[in-house]
């Protein structure tokens, strides 16, 4: 292979062990019969892929066996959708830029994932919407049993059958480049020690760069993040993908959207003092004002857009014994899929919000005064007066500040008061790298680069400044299609 020596030699390397890597490597071997090497940076693969709870599809098997969705929401897309309506719904949440050649590889391959995951013995219990407030989203989420760590698991013995070769701990640091077309890859292997294989196609699946606050700076709008949030999934996905494509000519489309969530600062998602401070009540910054409709809770995506313009991403969710009681007897009144269930009562709440404020990161007082000054990083008077005003708009139903609905207009006037230390964490970022429908990196003259792919989280071409929320599982479903269009594609190539 020209002017390099390589420790080894395969037909692909696969760059990530969460969904996307695993299904190219799998359908690489499986189908294709390519020897296939999957290099996973961190001691284990599963990536982002462990974290989502289902994935999205059009028009699959369990769409046709099920006929209709279990809730019936009233809306105009009460029902399995076309590929018509999931192809304007991401064109239209993106405001045009997606790349439609990307989007109808989403619509037309996401089907087939349900095929494969449950010929390798996967169980799906629902085919639905994710939230019930969001009067756009499809019937897309289709979630299998033991929710994708489980498919992760599954999908890593699937690759070994085929005969993957899986190396952990072993990050991948440069691609090898010759005559303008893809020969191989540096890594380090598990000890430290350079390697170098030699290969016909490296394919992208390291997860984008949500983990690296210095992309997040350069590249996203969502910048003021990247030195205030935290990590509620362990992930490391930062940018090797990028950095490694960048080097190569690869050009970047629609790069910096990242998925946000609110978190309880320092707490897991499926915190129940977590669920309590993501619901629609008041939120207010560090300056002690409303900065939006808090109906935003419905969407984490918009819910995490709002936080992250805020001051230092600092947001306090505003609770009092009225609405301790309502969560923990009544129940949650968003969904977070799995983490947070739609009407989960919150029977630990009470226990929380002591350890909570024992542990200073949430606060508590008899009165909104003393509230105030046991956060202390506020505006003590501008949040009495916010306070004061919010519940005017509760009393008499109507919101002329923000215009929020009379049902989420709930006051503030019952001692003890909490306020919970909301963030946006960063979950993962969405893209980057431009592709075209095959997964091919592009150079700035939309020109592919001759054996180099990218997907999952390190591929452009369905988002525009947002993760989409309106195909629920979105993410997900775009890392095995991808994964397996990018292998099918390489397998062509490769054999001619």
């Amino acid at each position: 292979m020209g002017k390099f020596t390589f420790d080894t030699e395969c037909d692909v390397v696969v760059v990530g062990g969460g969904g996307s890597g695993k299904m190219a490597a799998y359908i690489a071997a499986k189908e294709g019969g390519l020897s296939v090497v999957l290099l996973e940076k961190m001691e284990k693969t599963g990536g982002s892929s462990i974290y989502a709870e289902g994935q999205t599809a059009f028009n699959s098997v369990e769409q046709l066996e099920r006929k209709v969705p279990p809730q019936h929401t009233g809306t105009p897309f009460d029902h399995y959708p076309t590929y018509a309506e999931g192809f304007n719904r991401y064109m239209d949440y993106s405001h045009q830029r997606a790349n439609p050649d990307v989007v109808r590889m989403q619509l037309y391959n996401t089907a087939e994932t349900i095929d494969i995951m449950r010929g390798l013995g996967i169980k799906y219990t629902d085919v639905m919407i994710y939230a019930y407030y969001q009067p756009y989203e499809l019937n897309t989420f289709h979630r299998p049993e033991g929710l994708g760590e489980h498919m992760q698991e599954v999908l890593e013995r699937a690759c070994i059958n085929a005969g993957v070769d899986i190396f952990t701990s072993t990050p991948a640091k440069k691609i090898l480049m010759d005559e303008g077309k893809v020969v191989g890859i540096e890594a380090l292997d598990s000890e430290g020690n350079t390697m170098t294989i030699g290969c016909k196609a490296v394919i992208l699946a390291s997860g984008g760069f949500g983990n690296n606050p210095e992309l997040i700076k350069k590249y996203s709008w969502q910048y003021r993040n990247a030195d205030h949030t935290f990590q509620c999934v362990p992930t490391q996905n930062t940018g090797d993908g990028l950095l490694m494509a960048l080097e190569c000519g690869a050009d970047t489309d629609n790069i910096g959207p990242l998925m946000n969530i609110p978190c309880a600062r320092g707490k897991t998602l499926t915190a129940q003092s977590n669920a309590a401070g993501s619901q629609p009540i008041l939120w207010v910054n560090k300056h002690g004002v409303r900065f939006a409709n808090e109906e935003v809770a419905f969407s984490f995506m918009n819910a995490g857009s709002s936080i992250i313009k805020q001051p230092e991403c600092i947001v306090y969710s505003i609770l009092d014994a009225d609405a301790v009681k309502y969560y923990i007897e009544e129940g949650s009144d968003i969904g977070l899929g799995d983490f947070i269930l739609w009407k989960q009562k919150l029977t630990r709440l009470q226990t929380e919000l002591d350890e909570d404020v024992a542990d200073g990161v949430a606060w508590k007082g008899d009165t909104i005064e003393e509230l105030a000054n046991n956060i202390g990083n506020i505006d003590a008077a501008a949040f009495v007066a916010t306070v004061e005003e919010y519940n005017g708009f509760c009393e008499t139903g109507v919101d002329t500040k923000f215009f929020k609905q009379k049902e989420w207009l709930k006051p503030v006037l019952k001692a003890p008061f909490y306020a919970i230390n909301m963030t946006a964490s960063v979950l993962v970022s969405c893209g980057g790298i431009r592709v075209n429908g095959d997964l091919q990196v592009t150079d700035k003259d939309y020109k592919p680069i001759p054996g180099l792919y990218a997907t999952g989280m390190d591929a452009s071409g369905l988002y525009g400044d947002a993760y989409n929320l309106d195909c629920p599982g979105t993410a997900n479903g775009f890392a095995h299609a991808s994964g397996r269009t990018a292998a099918r594609h390489a397998i062509k190539v490769i054999k001619g």
